[in-house]
C-alpha cells in the first residue's frame, strides 16, 4: 500500500517535469517542507479532479421544458403584466432564467424581468428562451392588446323649450357594447333614463339639466370627464306628451263636429 502511494506521489511529480526515485521517496518524507508540498500538490490535484467531473455532469444536463405563469393574456393599453418562467432540467433543477422578447413590441413590449406593457390594439407573442449546452428550448404567451373607449360626441334637439328631446351619442369607437345616458337635474337628482330606438326622453323638472354619458367596450368605460362630454337642455315646462297629443286630437274633432 506505501508503496503504491509513493508510486503515485512521483508520478505526480513527473506531470510537472519533476523526476524523483520512488525508492529515495521514503528518505525524502523524512524532511517536513517535502512532505507539505506533496501535501498541497495532492489538494490541487483532488481539486482539479473535482472541478472536472462537475463540468462533465453540468455537459450532460440538458433542459426538458420551460414553463410560463400565462400562456394568454388578454390586457388594455397601458396596462402592465408580470410574467414568470420556470426552466426545467434534466436533473430534476430549476431556475428562471432566460431571455424574454416580443415578436411584435409595439404592441406589448417586454423587459428582462418579464414585466409587459400593452401599448396598442393588436396581437403579440411573448417568447422566453433558455439556453445550456448549446441547446435551447421556447415558452411562448398570446397576448391580445384592446383599448377602452377614446370618447364619444353627444348632441341633443329638444322639442320647443319643453320637457321632451332627442339625445345623440356617437361614440369615437366602433366596438361599443354599452350606452348609459345620465341626466342630471337641477334638484340634483341624477336619472338614467332608458334608450329607445329614437333616442327620445322626457325630463320632469323645470330649469337646466346636465347631459352626459358613459360608454363600454370589452376594454374597459369611458367616463365623462372632459368639458365637451356635456351638454346642457332648458327646460320650461314640464309636459306630457301623451296628454298634449290627445288634447289637440280632441281639438280636431271638435272643429270637424258641428
Amino acid at each position: 500500500m506505501i508503496e503504491t502511494i509513493i508510486n503515485i506521489i512521483a508520478n505526480i511529480f513527473s506531470i510537472f517535469g519533476i523526476t524523483i526515485d520512488a525508492k529515495k521517496l521514503p528518505e525524502k518524507f523524512q524532511n517536513k517542507k517535502f512532505r507539505n508540498i506533496c501535501f498541497i500538490m495532492l489538494i490541487f490535484i483532488c481539486c482539479a479532479l473535482i472541478l472536472f467531473l462537475h463540468m462533465q455532469k453540468q455537459k450532460s444536463i440538458f433542459i426538458t421544458k420551460v414553463i410560463l405563469s400565462d400562456d394568454s393574456l388578454t390586457m388594455s393599453t397601458g396596462d402592465t403584466h408580470h410574467l414568470t418562467a420556470t426552466v426545467l432540467y434534466s436533473d430534476d433543477s430549476t431556475n428562471n432564467r432566460v431571455l424574454w422578447n416580443s415578436s411584435n413590441s409595439t404592441v406589448a413590449a417586454i423587459d428582462q424581468n418579464g414585466l409587459i406593457t400593452a401599448l396598442a390594439n393588436g396581437n403579440t407573442t411573448i417568447i422566453a428562451q433558455a439556453s445550456k449546452n448549446n441547446a435551447s428550448e421556447l415558452a411562448e404567451c398570446t397576448i391580445t392588446v384592446k383599448s377602452p373607449p377614446s370618447g364619444y360626441s353627444i348632441s341633443a334637439n329638444q322639442i320647443g323649450k319643453g320637457s321632451h328631446a332627442y339625445v345623440y351619442v356617437m361614440p369615437y369607437d366602433d366596438n361599443i357594447t354599452n350606452i348609459i345616458i345620465y341626466g342630471k337635474a337641477p334638484s340634483g337628482i341624477l336619472y338614467t333614463p332608458d334608450i329607445d330606438e329614437n333616442n327620445f326622453y322626457s325630463f320632469n323638472e323645470c330649469g337646466i339639466w346636465t347631459i352626459y354619458a358613459s360608454i363600454e367596450n370589452d376594454a374597459g368605460i369611458y367616463e365623462a370627464h372632459k368639458p365637451e362630454d356635456f351638454i346642457t337642455i332648458e327646460v320650461t315646462k314640464v309636459v306630457n306628451i301623451l296628454d298634449d297629443s290627445f288634447k289637440m286630437y280632441d281639438n280636431i274633432i271638435q272643429q270637424l263636429v258641428p
